[in-house]
C-alpha cells in the first residue's frame, strides 16, 4: 500500500483520500506536518501519545513508544535554522503507536480498519512532502526517519538496508556519504558518541537496519529520495549535546551532498 500510495497520490488525490478517510474523526487532527526550506524531512513515526478514536489497543506487534524522538527532532530543527536560516520538513505522528504503527505497511499498521484515516493522513503528507523536494531540488534530497532504540543508550544506529534505500546517493558520493566521519552519522562520534555501524562495508545492526518508511520512500524506488533511519539511545534523546550533534550532521550532509540547496 505505501509504494503504492507514494507513487499514485498527487494534487486532488491527496485531497479526496483524506476527506474520504475522515469522517469518524478529523485525522489532520492526528498529525503535525511543516513544510521546510531545504530538501531534508523528518519524519517521527513512533513519539505519539493521543488515541485514535474509536480504535482499540493493537494486541499484536511492538506499541512501545520512542520516548523524545519528537524533541530531539524538534531541538535540531530549531538550531538548524537559527544557524542558517533554513528549516527541514518535519512530519510527526501525533497518534501513539498502540493504535497504528506509522512504519509498517498497511495492512501490518492497524487492527481496525477505524485507524486507518490517522495511518494515511502521516503517509499522504510524507509522500506529498517527497514529491514537492524532488521538484524544488533535483541535486537530492534526504529523508531521515527519527526513532529511539533501547539495545544501547549512548548509540546511534543507521538503518538504510544496508545502503539501498540511499542507493542515488552512494552512486553518487561513494560510501563516504553513509559512513565516516564525512556521513550523516560522523558528527556523532565527533561530538563523544557512539555511531554504527563503523567499518567499511559493515552489515547495520540487523534489528535497526531500516523499517517501513525508508524502503517506501528510499532512492531504491525510481519516485522516491535517499532516506536514512537513524536510531537513539535513551540518554541522547533529551539531550540537548545530542540535538546539536544532529543539527551539525544536517548541515554538513546538505552541503556536502546536496549540491542544488540554496
Amino acid at each position: 500500500m505505501l509504494v503504492n500510495c507514494f507513487h499514485t497520490l498527487t494534487g486532488f488525490a491527496f485531497l479526496l483520500l483524506l476527506a474520504g478517510s475522515a469522517q469518524a474523526y478529523d485525522a489532520e487532527n492526528l498529525v503535525v506536518a511543516r513544510q521546510g526550506s531545504m530538501p531534508v524531512i523528518f519524519a517521527v513515526p513512533h513519539d505519539g501519545v493521543d488515541p485514535v478514536p474509536g480504535v482499540p489497543p493493537r494486541s499484536q506487534g511492538t506499541t512501545v513508544r520512542d520516548l523524545n524522538s519528537r524533541v530531539l527532532a524538534e531541538r535540531a530543527a530549531d538550531l538548524i535554522e537559527k544557524r542558517t536560516g533554513k528549516r527541514p520538513y518535519l512530519v510527526v505522528a501525533k497518534f501513539s503507536r498502540k493504535f497504528v504503527d506509522a512504519n509498517r505497511a498497511e495492512h501490518e499498521a492497524l487492527e481496525s480498519p477505524e485507524a486507518l484515516p490517522a495511518y494515511r493522513a502521516y503517509h499522504v503528507h510524507l509522500a506529498a512532502f517527497i514529491a514537492e523536494v524532488r521538484q524544488r531540488y533535483p541535486g537530492g534530497a534526504l529523508l531521515i526517519d527519527v526513532h529511539g532504540q533501547a539495545s544501547d543508550a549512548g548509540t546511534v544506529f543507521r538503518g538504510t538496508r544496508n545502503g539501498w534505500t540511499v542507493k542515488s546517493l552512494v552512486a553518487r558520493h561513494g560510501e563516504a556519504a553513509i559512513l565516516g566521519e564525512a556521513s550523516l552519522i560522523g558528527p556523532f562520534q565527533a561530538a563523544g558518541w557512539q555511531v554504527h555501524p563503523t567499518e567499511p562495508g559493515a552489515k547495520e545492526h540487523t534489528k535497526y537496519n531500516g523499517g517501513n518508511t525508508v524502503f517506501a520512500y528510499g532512492s531504491n524506488n525510481p519516485q522516491g529520495i535517499d532516506a536514512i533511519q537513524l536510531e537513539f539511545g535513551k540518554s541522547m534523546r533529551d539531550d540537548p549535546r545530542a540535538a546539536e550533534a544532529f543539527a551539525d550532521a544536517v548541515i554538513s550532509f546538505e552541503r556536502k551532498y546536496l549540491s542544488d540547496s540554496k
